[in-house]
């Protein structure tokens, strides 16, 4: 147990942080006096307190709210805390069990991405079957000081398959509203208001989804308002596929909002140094976020230092990992106390009605090879099931219950059509399910380093080679090198060599002088990032790296002379010649067409293309500069070369001099 800030007596007072509201205690134990809160804050709390940068819970909104509405209510909460003390002091461990609570969803939409799927929402119920009983393979993240605290709470939930008048149900209603935002007041809790009335809270865990103002939620501790007594919260932040908000797509806000329904406080106890009223949790100053480096010491609870992995804290989803012994026996009393009934309620027992299809399986992201159970979920007791696993091996089943393989990556669907003698249902889950490669190991690009330049023209023929390590040696394994303009936001994609398969590319810098036209316009100089990414099925990686390369376009000026039609063809003699490192060179075309000048060595060999291209009958200079790289990669030295002028019908050879 720790030495806890939170049974210290005799303390005066303790200010919530930012001075939001006083908390008296009035010379006993805050166990003594739980609730006592005498002051409200000021404003609203959602945009003052219980707060992360991008998260919002307003639970304790909620309670300052029901104290002004009911003063019944908070001697209603110190009956309950008496009697959470005794049940924890005299339960024996050896005689729990596991509850299965029955839950509804109240899906209240006024956009169609609102309208959460029925897969979004089982992913959470199975996030929620994962936590409370913690086998969630995180728990592995624990802290080793905090571990041996870790508590099951042998809490399950089961999506509703009776609605409380005995029809068959999946748990999962849908309303569409025309009230485009919900905020904390009642409106969600009634059908009236645009919301959805509430199933009995003593037979169902109510959960409603909608298009909350802020990007949380919040929760009823026991004891309130039956109308209202449940969970709210935005659809960004429920479940772990679909419309849910990256940085929260493991579930643990519906976590954390309903450990408060079942009389969970926030682990900083809502105040400085708090008191959360569960003995194996330290005490701790604030709310922390992210996700603290171990140990975080506040309020001297050294050396081990807040438990920031606890659900109730405000760290991360990735974070967060462990309910405690003492919070798992809170929840106990609180299961056995306000909300007994649900123990002995029978809404997720199925009835028999016309069916309502749908399904969960154990895994929804494998690697190539694995299998993945499916489980049938239906309302109305089907008697007939008739599966499709598109991609699945077997890819149709009539089994209750199937177990498909999966051998190709990707994202496939998966379809449930379900039968009784009251009629038909099915379902059509897109994308559910998602098959990942082999592994992938980051990777590095190679070549060309980082601020390289690369000299480029129009018609320039030589190659430039980009390279990059192996991702992995599989032959599944697919890269595309992408390239967009520095400062830019647009990527543009190309395969590998061998279609994509290579760990390289092979590029004309005529290519690579025309994305620089497309990016720069005609710039002599265009600054690019890029980098390579692998494919494997549905899954990428990118490089470890991404580097610079600046495209030097050299831009070969040929100028129209005059656009009068020439009697004949000619070539003319450079000038100056010789020359360093620039000269020019006239020639006549005397009919449209296409026409080659190319530039050779003494021995005859290629070494530059100045025009390569279609042109219209006139006469023409173009500029040369011996001084830039060639088409060939390097400079040319001085030396004796020679021009050459080449149309379908003409073809006349110059010899100039390079003098450096």
């Amino acid at each position: 147990m720790f030495n806890k800030l939170k049974s210290i007596r005799s303390i005066t007072t303790l200010f919530f942080i930012g001075t939001v509201f006083i908390f008296l205690l009035n010379g006993n134990s805050t166990s003594d006096i739980p609730f006592q809160y005498q002051h409200e804050p000021k404003q609203d709390a959602i945009t003052t307190t219980n707060t992360t940068d991008s998260f919002k819970c307003a639970t304790m909104d909620v309670y300052y709210k029901m104290i002004r509405e009911d003063p019944d209510y908070e001697r209603r909460l110190r009956e309950l805390e008496i009697f959470t003390k005794n049940y924890i002091k005299n339960i024996n461990p050896e005689n729990r069990s596991i509850v299965k609570i029955p839950v509804v969803v109240h899906v209240v939409y006024n956009l169609p991405v609102q309208n959460i799927s029925n897969a979004v929402v089982q992913s959470q119920i199975d996030i929620l079957n994962l936590d409370y009983r913690r086998l969630d393979a995180d728990t592995v993240n624990t802290p080793a000081s905090f571990k041996p605290l870790g508590g099951d709470p042998q809490i399950e939930f089961v999506l509703a398959k009776r609605d409380p008048v005995g029809n068959p149900s999946i748990g999962i209603t849908r309303t569409q509203t025309s009230v485009v935002t919900f905020y904390l007041g009642d409106s969600i809790f009634y059908t009236a208001l645009g919301g959805h009335d509430i199933w009995d809270r003593d037979k169902y865990l109510n959960i409603w989804i909608c298009n909350l103002s802020f990007p949380g939620g919040f929760s009823q501790f026991p004891g309130g308002d039956p109308a209202t007594d449940g969970n709210v919260m935005k659809y960004t932040i429920f479940g772990t596929i679909g419309a849910v908000v990256p940085g929260y797509t493991k579930g643990r806000i519906a976590t954390h909002e309903i450990g408060h329904w079942f009389n969970l406080r926030h682990i900083w106890g809502d105040a400085y140094c708090g008191n959360d009223f569960v003995d194996d949790t330290p005490t701790q100053q604030a709310a922390n976020s992210g996700c603290p480096g171990f140990p975080h010491v506040t309020c001297n609870n050294g050396p081990n230092g807040d438990m920031f992995t606890n659900y109730m804290d405000y760290t991360s989803d990735d974070c967060k990992n462990i309910y405690t012994i003492g919070q798992s026996a809170r929840m106990n009393a609180c299961l056995n106390g306000a909300r007994s009934g649900l123990l002995t309620s029978n809404g997720g027992v199925p009835v028999s009605g016309v069916p309502i299809a749908h399904f969960r399986s154990d895994k929804m992201t494998i690697i190539i090879g694995q299998s993945i159970n499916f489980f049938d979920e239906s309302g109305g007791i089907p008697t007939g099931w008739q599966w499709t696993f598109d991609g699945g091996v077997p890819s149709v089943s009539n089994q209750q219950n199937p177990s498909v393989t999966y051998t190709n990556a990707g994202l496939y669907s998966v379809k449930l059509k379900v039968t009784n003698s009251y009629g038909t249902d099915s379902v059509n889950y897109v994308n559910y399910i998602k098959v990942l490669g082999v592994n992938m190991s980051s990777f590095s690009i190679v070549y060309p380093p980082s601020n390289t330049f690369i000299n480029t023209y129009t018609t320039d023929t030589a190659r430039s080679v980009f390279t990059w390590n192996k991702t992995s040696s599989h032959p599944t394994i697919r890269y595309k090198w992408k390239i967009r303009k520095d400062g830019g936001t647009v990527d543009l994609s190309y395969n590998s060599d061998n279609n994509g398969s290579d760990t390289l590319i092979t590029l004309r810098n005529s290519f690579l002088d025309s994305l620089a036209i497309g990016f720069g316009g005609n710039s002599d100089t265009v600054s690019c990032l890029w980098r390579v990414y692998s494919y494997n099925g549905s899954d990428s990686l990118s490089s470890q790296n991404a580097n610079f390369v600046f495209i030097a376009r050299r831009t070969v000026g040929i100028k129209v002379i005059s656009s009068s039609v020439p009697g004949e063809y000619k070539l003319f003699q450079n000038y100056p010649n010789p020359f360093n490192p620039i000269t020019k060179i006239n020639f006549d075309i005397a009919k449209t067409g296409f026409v080659s000048l190319v530039i050779y060595d003494a021995l005859g060999r290629q070494v530059e293309t100045l025009v390569n291209q279609k042109m219209n009958a006139g006469s023409y200079i173009i500029e040369f500069n011996a001084g830039l790289t060639t088409g060939q990669g390097s400079k040319l030295s001085s030396g004796v070369y020679f021009y050459r002028l080449s149309t379908d019908e003409f073809t006349d050879i110059k010899k100039f001099v390079l003098l450096k």
